[in-house]
């Protein structure tokens, strides 16, 4: 790990705590007003607002990153080798493959559906309804796969192990990417905290993020797939499942 910190550092330190606030307080419930109004268009405008603050977050920070030429390993974004990346990406490919066989069984039952559809009832408003809602979350899950992990799992771990050491910032980076989710509702904070500690493990087991990027985006795309074909409903047919 290296430092010492800078002011840009500790900018976005500060943001990543005062941003779920204003989510959580404000913009989410406005949210929830616009799509209780009929809005046209509020969902994917909603969609293309956490698209562009996260991109935009993640990419100061990576040109930041390069301008100063801290080493990538401290994101843990090193050139990525060895059994130990091999070891990620099967654990990864494997979890994909067992969502795939999971949602195909649970759309053949209509009580797993329901009781499914109850799961997802927190989720709901951000879950796409119809077969546009649809294309865009693709995107919204490979942006909250890339640039989530950059900004939690890489820069947090980073600025917190700089004071900590490495395992008590995994969990406090956890906790914080927990409560990074707390406009979806306080209950919400600890399950989404333990995603981040399963995360934290495949980047550390693998000693890169790039699995653990490639598998918050497969968790968060078969959210919306459930969360489509069980609520959604597309404009035209629904696409086969």
């Amino acid at each position: 790990m290296t430092g010492p910190h800078k002011v840009f550092d500790h900018v976005v330190f500060a943001l990543l705590l005062l941003l779920p606030l204003i989510e959580w307080r404000w913009n989410w419930p406005r949210y929830l007003r616009r799509l209780a109004a009929g809005f046209s268009g509020a969902r994917l405008r909603y969609y293309r607002n956490i698209i562009a603050g996260e991109w935009l977050l993640a990419v100061v920070l990576l040109a930041v990153w390069a301008m100063w030429r801290r080493p990538w390993s401290s994101l843990w974004l090193g050139s990525p080798s060895g059994w130990r990346l091999a070891g990620g990406l099967a654990f990864t490919a494997a979890v994909v493959a067992l969502l795939v066989a999971q949602k195909r069984a649970i759309l053949k039952k209509p009580k797993t559906r329901d009781k499914v559809r109850a799961m997802l009832k927190y989720a709901e408003p951000l879950l796409p309804r119809t077969a546009a809602e649809h294309k865009a979350f693709w995107l919204v899950s490979f942006t909250a796969g890339v640039c989530e992990e950059v900004i939690y799992r890489g820069f947090l771990t980073w600025y917190l192990a700089v004071w900590t050491g490495l395992v008590p910032a995994v969990l406090l980076s956890a906790i914080a990417f927990g409560f990074g989710h707390v406009y979806l509702g306080p209950a919400q904070v600890p399950r989404t905290a333990l995603v981040g500690l399963v995360m934290s493990g495949v980047m550390l087991a693998s000693a890169s993020l790039w699995p653990a990027m490639l598998l918050h985006a497969a968790l968060d795309w078969n959210s919306g797939e459930l969360g489509f074909r069980i609520l959604g409903k597309a404009d035209g047919p629904t696409p086969p499942q």
